[in-house]
């Protein structure tokens, strides 16, 4: 199991962690993640502790305490990729591909539908009124592939 440290002032160091840690037993490991651009902490970490009992017995204990002014959030550590992510929206998110778009009315031709070829708009980026007729002949037709007329 793993402790994760969360609020951790940027300034706080592996060795100040480890001491606030070390009164409830052995620290294992301590590990303060990188940002992969800029190579500045990020503000939490992980750590675990020789025993598990011992881990529970810390979470419990200094849950809120406060580091270098900034309160601490300390919990179990979940398996990367199981936390809830937030504010959904995702890729992989059903919900949002289920949902129209805003632009009531209109249909994105811009991906190249090959069953649509026939309609003279899988040029570029073109959008066409749904229920607008192929032939043209109304003006509900617009084209956005950036060739003029």
């Amino acid at each position: 199991m793993s402790i994760f440290v969360g609020n951790l002032p940027f300034r706080a160091e592996q060795e100040d962690v480890i001491e606030l840690f070390s009164p409830f037993g052995e620290v294992a490991n301590c590990s303060l993640p990188l940002e992969r651009d800029t190579g500045r902490k990020r503000g939490f970490a992980f750590v675990e502790m020789a025993d598990e009992a011992v881990e529970a017995s810390a979470i419990e204990s200094l849950q809120g305490a406060e580091l270098m002014g900034r309160p601490l959030r300390i919990n179990k550590a979940e398996p990367r990729g199981s936390a809830p992510r937030r504010g959904g929206g995702g890729y992989g998110d059903q919900s949002v591909q289920d949902r129209p778009s805003g632009a009531k009315g209109w249909e994105d031709r811009s991906h190249g539908n090959a069953s649509q070829d026939a309609s003279g708009f899988d040029q570029g980026r073109s959008r066409r009124r749904r229920g607008a007729s192929p032939e043209g002949g109304d003006d509900t037709t617009a084209d956005y592939g950036g060739a003029e007329s």
